[in-house]
């Protein structure tokens, strides 16, 4: 038996350092906002990179009761926000479910039957795994509102398009995501292990955003024996992987299992500002062992770095 988990230690967000603004003054005069400008170009390229560039262009914010006005050059970047959440899968809260209505856009039903609300709160975060394995598909929400079992959220975003409405496979869960650790527990070589986790992102940055992951060493035990990282796309059972895959409309590379090791990979990625509602993207971590696969507890630490595109 091993006893496997994933610890997430670290987010990261890459942002916008502010401008340093310089006020000028005399006995009689004061320059309140004051630029040198010059050089750069608007766009440089290359093969791999794309680099927007300016030099001086500081600017000014006007108020009235209503409106803000930031005047200058790409003024509004610099108030653009973004914000970042990541959370996982809490083994102790699992409940089955009978119901699953995904909903469309921001309007409708976005709902969930559950066997169980006991461990569940407005305000929490919720995955509906549907025939758990290796193949899973999984959806995710915030909790908006609980009424007898049924479990309503904001909106269902990952695998919503391809979900039943009435599970059949008996082996269909909803977990709380409240961690910050993906726990397999004690695992066997017979067993398909899967935990998941969710990444959201609120952005009103209009060119977009990017989330990677990383981790701090491959998968391996106290005596730095390792569990192999998934190669072919696809973690089997009756081999020895490790791998996760991501899916939904922010989804990069959907339902294609990756190594998570010490390269960064992109798993979300948007091209826009998010709406009122952050995008998020559910990521299923699996794990399969053999019968010769070294015994003992294995562990790596996951970050998660978020970068605003340009």
């Amino acid at each position: 038996m091993n006893r496997v988990r994933v610890i997430f230690l670290t987010m990261l967000i890459a942002w916008l350092i502010p401008a340093v603004v310089f006020a000028m003054s005399s006995t009689n005069y004061t320059i309140n906002w004051d630029s040198t400008n010059g050089g750069g170009t608007d766009t440089s390229t290359s093969t791999n990179y794309s680099l927007r560039d300016s030099v001086g262009g500081i600017s000014g914010t006007s108020t009235s009761a209503n409106y803000q006005l930031s005047a200058g050059y790409r003024a509004p970047e610099g108030d653009a926000v973004l914000s970042f959440i990541v959370k996982s899968q809490e083994n102790a809260t699992e409940t089955t479910y009978s119901a699953f209505e995904p909903g469309t856009g921001l309007t409708g039903a976005h709902v969930v039957s559950v066997a169980s609300t006991s461990s569940l709160s407005v305000g929490d975060y919720i995955a509906v795994v549907e025939n758990k394995g290796y193949s899973q598909k999984v959806a995710v929400g915030k909790v908006t509102l609980i009424s007898g079992g049924d479990v309503v959220v904001d909106r269902f975003d990952g695998a919503t398009s391809t979900m039943s409405a009435s599970p059949a496979g008996g082996n269909d869960y909803v977990y709380r995501l409240g961690g910050s650790v993906v726990s397999f527990g004690t695992i066997s070589a017979s067993a398909a292990n899967t935990a998941v986790a969710m990444s959201s992102v609120f952005s009103s940055v209009p060119s977009g955003y990017t989330v990677y992951v990383h981790s701090n060493q491959v998968l391996q035990n106290a005596s730095a024996q390792t569990i192999a990282t998934v190669s072919d796309g696809v973690v089997t059972a009756g081999s020895e992987e490790y791998g996760a895959s991501v899916t939904g409309t922010r989804a990069y590379l959907p339902d294609t299992d990756i190594g998570v090791t010490t390269t960064n990979r992109v798993i979300q990625t948007s091209t826009t500002s998010t709406l009122a509602i952050p995008d998020r993207v559910p990521m299923t971590y699996k794990l399969s062992i053999t019968g010769s696969t070294n015994a003992g507890s294995y562990s790596q630490s996951v970050y998660y770095t978020l970068t605003v595109n340009y």
